[in-house]
């Protein structure tokens, strides 16, 4: 018998709701959640006292095998022009740099 994790989007999403409330893209948090770096998040989220130690590894292991789980859950009560600006820029991390552009 296979044990799925939990899933806390929803309480991760109603906990960071108002950090998109104005619906401005903050490329560097995209770029940290893009790249793995979770440690602000994780943080909030052990502060918050909402989770043991046993469900922040949870969750870390979940984001660190897809990094864009944290950025649904944080998309989760986003309007639609914001949903579409945050998942605009995500998929522009995603695509590699002109080779002009190296260096």
């Amino acid at each position: 018998m296979r044990v799925e994790s939990p899933d806390y989007r929803e309480l991760i999403g109603a906990l960071f709701a108002d950090e998109f409330a104005d619906g401005a893209v903050d490329l560097e948090a995209l770029r940290s959640i893009h790249a793995g770096e979770f440690g602000t998040w994780l943080s909030a989220l052990d502060r918050s006292g909402l989770f043991d130690k046993e469900a922040l590894t949870t969750v870390a292991d979940q984001w660190r095998r897809d990094p864009m789980l944290l950025l649904d859950a944080l998309l989760a009560d986003a309007d639609d022009v914001t949903r579409r600006r945050w998942l605009m820029a995500w998929s522009s991390l995603d695509r590699p740099e002109p080779l002009g552009q190296i260096g």
